[in-house]
């Protein structure tokens, strides 16, 4: 499953970084590693960034980087009813 599909206020586990070596060796070293638990915060409109809670820090990340972030739901925050 790809990062781009995971609900705001979900939980996922990184399972893999791929893409430009220069920017998944970036995405490593901000902690976005194999099996480290994030929560998605927030998209911005229009395919913009990402922000990501990480043990470590809050990242934003842009689908467009270059990067394919795969992830499984680890908890998967319903929307609520209006």
């Amino acid at each position: 499953m790809r990062l781009e599909s995971i609900p705001v206020g979900s939980q996922c586990r990184i399972l893999d970084v791929q893409g430009d070596p220069t920017a998944v060796r970036r995405a490593r070293e901000l902690g976005l590693v194999h099996g480290v638990v994030c929560t998605v915060v927030r998209r911005a409109p229009f395919s913009g960034p990402i922000e990501l809670a990480t043990p470590l820090a809050h990242i934003g990340v842009r689908p467009s980087d270059e990067l394919r972030i795969d992830v499984e739901p680890v908890s998967v925050r319903m929307p609520e009813a209006a």
